[in-house]
């Protein structure tokens, strides 16, 4: 059997849920699998660990509806570069935005392609002679093969985001984690979780463990009392609300990722970093609480998240600058909208103009998410938006790593056909005009990724010629659109 990265990446891609599967499941008012654990944990037992082998890893296990990957990149700079101490660090996340390998970090880097098919295979060997053919699903497959990466790597600590939700989410089968932590709570696959703050609440707050430290960002009443009426429940050590950074806590440390809404995450992240160190490694952080401790502050300046508040300029196209934000929420397109107004007007030189590029994947409102875009526009001013599936290349075809089963073909383009119609009516709005008056607004509709670049490329030569010094990019909506752009760009992977 052929053993390549490639090989590795089409079988674990015939792991993938088809999305006419996924879609009987929301219409017929389906919700989480219960029984999902107890099956995770059956292919873990297959795979030769137990979930109790785990506990050696030291985890920290993150959830939360936005700001829960940040908060995980964060803590796992933080513990790399910890002064006065060398800690292997491991980081599972979800999802990648080039290539697949990217959800699996050694000490904040990709794993090798070479490395994630060898530990892919053994993985999938050894499920397989246990004489059970069967496989878990994508995710599924990826949180037990991290799970394994992380023990053959003998990582000291294992930072663990959840995929969907909490209670019922694959990483859930951890025993016995250092901490557990909720990052911001937001309104998001009611289909699994529920329509409310406080059915999501519930739910998210289901990765807390008995004696186990308990931590969650500032959250609305509403998810605040059940996630600590959670903690309660399970067992939890003690249940901590951790307070945004003020600019005098920060003091003169610089976030190293983008976006005002980072002094939140950082401070989820210092207070995850504080527990960890004081209970794995047994040193007392002195530093007062609301204060980065300075043992902390290098590895918060020094953090990175490709393709969250992300801004670009390559050197074979000095006159486009992108900005790059995977928000695909309507509470994280806000987070957006606010980076990009104060960021596009940071980083202008010269005559500028403005493009949007957008794309959301599954049953999302686009007038919910398309919204807080439009908000800006009276100081932003997009000249042009272009919708497109995130498809990634011309062929209709997608670069290995980023075949998407889960979502719907659309050969008609009717999707981004609804959101084209969606900004022009939400840009109406946000002017003061009625529902039934039109605004002039020129949108465009690509049947691909790679259509889409080669359109900016022409609408920034044509500008160039007429005089403009800068054409301003913003990609957002799906971390998948965003991972599709910078594959067509040929991006390094990083």
């Amino acid at each position: 059997m052929p053993r390549s990265y490639a090989d590795a990446v089409d079988k674990l891609n015939c792991l993938q849920t088809n999305f006419a599967v996924l879609e009987a499941v929301r219409t017929s008012g389906g919700s989480v699998n219960k029984n999902s654990l107890p099956e995770v944990v059956a292919y873990v037992e297959r795979t030769g660990y137990s979930p109790e082998d785990f506990d050696e890893l030291n985890i920290v296990h993150v959830t939360g509806t936005k700001g829960k990957g940040s908060t995980c990149a964060l803590t796992e700079s933080i513990l790399r570069n910890y002064e006065g101490k060398k800690i292997k660090t491991g980081l599972y996340t979800s999802p990648h935005l080039m290539e697949v390998r990217e959800r699996i970090r050694i000490n904040g880097a990709p794993l090798s392609q070479e490395l994630f098919a060898k530990y892919f295979f053994e993985v999938w060997d050894r499920l397989d002679s246990t004489g059970d053919k069967s496989k878990p699903g994508y995710f599924r497959f990826l949180t037990v093969l991290a799970f394994h990466v992380f023990k053959q790597e003998k990582v000291d600590v294992a930072i663990m985001e959840v995929g969907v939700g909490g209670a019922f989410d694959s990483t859930n089968i951890i025993h016995k984690p250092v901490v557990c932590a909720v990052a911001a709570l937001g309104i998001d696959h009611v289909s699994v979780l529920g329509s409310t703050l406080g059915q999501i609440a519930w739910n998210k707050g289901g990765i807390f463990k008995q004696g186990v430290p308990a931590l969650s960002s500032a959250q609305p009443e509403e998810g605040r009392s059940v996630l600590e009426s959670r903690a309660k429940e399970l067992g939890a050590l003690s249940f901590q609300v951790v307070p945004a950074f003020t600019n005098e806590g920060l003091g003169d440390i610089t976030i190293g990722l983008a976006g005002k809404h980072q002094v939140a995450n950082a401070a989820l992240a210092s207070a995850i970093c504080r527990i960890w160190v004081e209970k794995v490694l047994g040193e007392k952080i002195t530093a007062p609480e609301g204060a980065v401790p300075k043992e902390f502050s290098n590895g918060l300046s020094s953090a990175r998240w490709p393709g969250r508040g992300q801004i670009m300029v390559r050197d074979d196209k000095p006159k486009i600058k992108w900005f790059f934000d995977g928000a695909h929420t309507a509470e994280s397109i806000r987070v957006c909208a606010a980076w990009f107004q104060d960021a596009s007007q940071a980083n202008a030189r010269g005559t500028v103009k403005k493009v949007l590029v957008f794309n959301c994947t599954g049953p999302r409102d686009g007038d919910a998410l398309l919204g807080p875009l439009a908000k800006i526009q009276s100081s932003v001013h997009f000249d042009r938006a272009v919708f497109t599936p995130a498809i990634t290349f011309a062929s209709n075809t997608y670069k290995g790593d980023l075949v998407n089963n889960n979502a719907p073909m659309d050969f008609e383009l009717k999707t981004q056909k609804t959101l084209a119609a969606c900004w022009v009516k939400q840009i109406g709005l946000a002017a003061g005009l009625e529902s039934d008056q039109q605004v002039d607004f020129k949108t465009t509709v690509l049947p691909s990724i790679e259509h889409s670049v080669n359109w900016i490329d022409d609408y920034v030569k044509s500008e160039v010629e007429k005089g403009v010094d800068e054409v301003q990019v913003l990609v957002t909506g799906s971390l998948h659109l965003v991972g599709g752009v910078q594959s067509v760009l040929g991006c390094e992977v990083a």
